[in-house]
């Protein structure tokens, strides 16, 4: 097991490549410019000024979408690649290619060091913060490998990207820094990985091409309950929120925070971010 630079990274022509789809990107942002073209003829044709409101709000989110479709037509745009010898498995997720290039962002995992593999499909129940008394289930599907040998370093290396910072980046309004909070691999529990797979080719194709290297386990559902918190420890209750948090959920993890300790939303934020 090694931890390398995108940089680092071996290529070869025969390698199996497990990335972000960019035509679904292209499709969603063609559909949003669409539907501001449609909504900007029948305002003017209609005189329906309703429709220019509408057309605008299409436009913003073309507008924010930019660097998510630009992302994916990006080399880094990989979550995972397959050789004859291994996996090269990046755990910085590619809409961050922006961060320094420098830091070790990608594990190696040989054939060998692979106890297992197999189709890890977690249900969580959430808070919606839209809505206070509303609740959500999320479905996550991951890939989780058993690993053979010292994860340490790759706990070591996860903790970190997680604690990454953004650099600031000039624009013409003024220095700004961006940062999504994405982290598509994760180790719960050691020495098990989990993968969360929103890439092409499909996970069960993932899970067969490993088939001749190690040995495939059943499927696992888990179950999380971010929600219904009130009779756990609080050690217990903001490890929970950490973990929501982890997950990308930060602002259903910051109202989840508030709603159990009455604390103000800066408090909130310091506690899951650790500092409280």
């Amino acid at each position: 097991m090694r931890l390398l630079r995108l940089s680092e990274i071996e290529i070869g022509p025969s390698d199996r490549v497990f990335s972000y789809s960019r035509l679904n990107a292209v499709v969603l942002l063609l559909m949003l410019v669409a539907v501001a073209v449609a909504m900007t003829f029948y305002a003017v044709t209609a005189h329906w000024k309703f429709g220019y409101y509408i057309a605008a709000i299409m436009l913003m989110g073309c507008g924010l979408m930019r660097r998510f479709v630009s992302a994916r037509f990006r080399p880094s745009n990989w979550l995972v690649r397959m050789n004859d010898t291994g996996l090269f498995i990046q755990f910085r997720s590619y809409l961050n290619y922006h961060l320094p290039s420098n830091d070790l962002t990608v594990v190696f995992v040989g054939y060998t060091e692979l106890r297992s593999a197999r189709l890890a499909r977690e249900r969580a129940q959430v808070q919606d913060p839209a809505s206070p008394n509303s609740k959500a289930t999320q479905t996550i599907r991951y890939a989780e490998l058993e690993l053979a040998g010292n994860v340490v370093p790759l706990e070591k290396a996860l903790q970190a990207e997680r604690k990454e910072g953004a650099p600031k980046e000039k624009r013409w309004y003024g220095n700004t820094s961006t940062l999504y909070q994405d982290y598509p691999v994760r180790m719960p529990s050691p020495p098990f990985l989990q993968i969360r797979w929103q890439v092409a080719p499909n996970l069960q194709k993932f899970l067969n091409a490993l088939q001749p290297y190690t040995t495939i386990a059943d499927p696992v559902l888990i179950t999380s309950d971010f929600v219904n918190l009130q009779e756990l420890s609080r050690e217990e209750q903001q490890r929970r929120l950490r973990e929501l948090a982890n997950r990308g959920q930060t602002v259903a993890a910051i109202y989840t925070a508030r709603k159990l300790y009455g604390c103000s939303l800066r408090e909130a934020k310091a506690l899951i971010e650790g500092t409280n």
